[in-house]
C-alpha cells in the first residue's frame, strides 16, 4: 500500500546487496563474477575492472508489509442518511467539516517485486500485490450542515458517528534505486547509501476507492562479511504520502433502528516523514538469497519483511 505498500519503496532497500568492498584482486573478482546471461548491468565489466563486486543483476522478492497510519480529511466529509425503524422516514444530507473528522487505518499487504540492475548504481523494479485494510472514521456531527427531508438546519446533530470501512485492494507500482558507497572516515569500513523513489496505484474491491502512494527514502549503513555471507545494518529516513478517495455504503445499527450511510471522503496521510532501522542478510553459494527486515517508527508504525532470490 496504503501503505502497501508501501510499502513499496522500502522494498528497494534490498538493493543494498549491490555494494561490497573494493578489492585489489580484480582477477579473482572476474573469476567469481562472469558476465551475466542478461548482459546487465550496462558498464558492469568496467565496474568489475575497477574492483567492485556487483550483485546478480535480476531478482524476485516477496514482501509482507503492515502499517498503522493516521489520516486527515482533505475536504468536507459528505454523508447521505436514510433509515429503517424509527428512522424510516429519514432522508438527510450531511456535510461535515474536515476538522471534525478523525481517521485511523491499518493495512497488511503482500507484494511480489521483480527488479534489475540496469547500471552498476541504478536498479529499477516493478511490483504487484494484494492489500487488506480498514479505516476507522469518527465523524462529529455537532458542526455539520444538515438537510433533513428537504429542510436545512445549521445546528447539526449532537452525536459522533463511527464509520468502520473494510476493504481489499490490488495494486501495481514502479520504482528506482540509486546506490553507492563511500569511505566517510579514512581507514573505516565504507558506508553504503541508497536513495529510492516509487509510486503505486491501488484499486479496492469492496469500496469505490482508489489509492495512490508516493514513497521516497534515504538509507545509510555498513555491511559486513559473516562467514561467506553478508550482513548489513542501516538507518533511514522515509517519506510516504497516501492519497485516497473513498465512497461507499455502511449500515449503522441502533436499538431504535438502522441508519444507511452513503459516504464520500477524500483523505490523505496525516504524517509523511518517518524513521527506520533495517537489516539485510545475503546468503547462499553466490549470495543469491536475501532476507530483509525493517521497522519504521516516529510518526507511524510499520513492519516490513522480505525474502528474495537473484537469478
Amino acid at each position: 500500500m496504503n501503505k502497501h505498500l508501501v510499502i513499496v519503496m522500502l522494498l528497494a532497500a534490498i538493493s543494498l546487496n549491490a555494494w561490497a568492498d573494493n578489492s585489489s584482486d580484480t582477477t579473482d573478482i572476474e573469476r567469481k563474477q562472469p558476465a551475466h546471461w542478461s548482459h546487465l548491468p550496462i558498464w558492469g565489466d568496467k565496474a568489475r575492472e575497477l574492483g567492485y563486486e556487483l550483485p546478480i543483476p535480476v531478482g524476485l522478492n516477496l514482501y509482507y508489509n503492515k502499517q498503522s497510519v493516521a489520516y486527515d480529511a482533505k475536504d468536507n466529509f459528505n454523508l447521505g442518511l436514510t433509515g429503517s425503524g424509527l428512522f424510516n422516514k429519514l432522508n438527510a444530507n450531511v456535510v461535515i467539516p474536515a476538522d471534525d473528522v478523525i481517521i485511523t487505518g491499518e493495512d497488511e499487504s503482500i507484494q511480489l517485486r521483480a527488479d534489475a540492475w540496469v547500471l552498476p548504481f541504478l536498479n529499477i523494479y516493478g511490483l504487484a500485490g494484494y492489500t487488506k485494510g480498514h479505516k476507522d472514521i469518527l465523524a462529529d456531527l455537532s458542526n455539520a450542515e444538515v438537510m433533513i427531508n428537504g429542510s436545512v438546519t445549521s445546528n447539526g446533530l449532537n452525536m459522533v458517528l463511527p464509520i468502520p470501512i473494510e476493504y481489499t485492494a490490488y495494486n501495481v507500482g514502479l520504482g528506482a534505486v540509486l546506490a553507492g558507497q563511500a569511505e566517510v572516515i579514512p581507514g573505516m569500513h565504507p558506508f553504503i547509501f541508497t536513495g529510492v523513489a516509487a509510486f503505486t496505484n491501488s484499486w479496492t474491491t469492496t469500496t469505490d476507492s482508489t489509492i495512490q502512494t508516493y514513497i521516497g527514502s534515504i538509507r545509510m549503513g555498513q555491511r559486513y562479511d559473516v562467514g561467506g555471507d553478508k550482513l548489513a545494518f542501516l538507518v533511514g529516513y522515509n517519506y510516504q504520502m497516501i492519497n485516497q478517495k473513498i465512497g461507499g455504503n455502511y449500515e449503522f445499527k441502533t436499538a431504535l433502528g438502522a441508519l444507511n450511510i452513503d459516504y464520500d471522503v477524500h483523505l490523505v496521510s496525516s504524517e509523511s516523514h518517518n524513521m527506520s532501522v533495517s537489516m539485510v542478510y545475503d546468503f547462499g553459494p553466490k549470495d543469491e538469497w536475501n532476507v530483509f527486515i525493517e521497522y519504521g517508527f516516529l510518526n507511524w508504525d510499520q513492519v516490513l519483511l522480505s525474502v528474495g532470490r537473484r537469478f
